[in-house]
Parts: C-alpha cells; sequence; structure tokens
C-alpha cells in the first residue's frame, strides 16, 4: 500500500527544481510564499503542502500529482481529469478541499502518525 512520504516528496520537488535550474526564492515566489522558508520546510520533509499547492508545484515543475506523490506516473491524472471535466468551478473547489483532507490526514491514516 503507498503512503505519503513527506521527506521522499520534498526531495523529489528540490530534485526537479534543481534539475529545472530555478531557485528556491523563485519556486517560493512562484508559490506566493512569504518566504523562502516554507519552501525549504515542505523540500526537508519537515511539514507538507496543501492539495492546492501541490497542484500548483506539479504544474510549475511540469510533472505529475503522481510523481510528486510517489516517484511515479500513472493513470490518476486522468481519472482526475475525468472527474473534473465538465464540473463547475464550485465542484471543482469541492472536490479539490475533499482531497485537501484526504492528503492531510494520510499520516493518520495509513502510518498511525
Amino acid at each position: 500500500m503507498q503512503y505519503y512520504d513527506k521527506k521522499a516528496v520534498g526531495e523529489r520537488i528540490k530534485a526537479i527544481r534543481l534539475r529545472n535550474g530555478m531557485t528556491q526564492s523563485r519556486l517560493a515566489e512562484k508559490l506566493d510564499y512569504t518566504s523562502e522558508r516554507q519552501l525549504q520546510r515542505i523540500e526537508s520533509g519537515e511539514t507538507s503542502c496543501s492539495v492546492d499547492k501541490l497542484m500548483e508545484l506539479a504544474q510549475i515543475l511540469e510533472v505529475s500529482t503522481d510523481y510528486l506523490l510517489f516517484g511515479y506516473e500513472s493513470a490518476c491524472r486522468d481519472d482526475m481529469e475525468k472527474y473534473m471535466s465538465g464540473k463547475s468551478g464550485r465542484e471543482k473547489e469541492y472536490i479539490c478541499r475533499g482531497l485537501d483532507v484526504v492528503v492531510s490526514n494520510m499520516g493518520v491514516l495509513l502510518n498511525g502518525e
């Protein structure tokens, strides 16, 4: 069973950022973070980010959220596009909030953290 490994996610974010020649400062700015420290904490695995920020990171870094979360691409992207297709902005927001709750609680649900 897959689980959310904050440290591994942070390492992948950092590796992709560096591969793209982007500084922490620049990526933090693109994410509308008020300081680099927020991104440093994510990259070090100290904390996780919201689903919205994870999706934003994936777009900026041009990778899938599956890759950021688990290190591989999968059919999940197709499923998400299917779920979001034809939905209103309000419905999409509701779906994202639900995912945010799931991702925020993955450690508790799967690891007992």
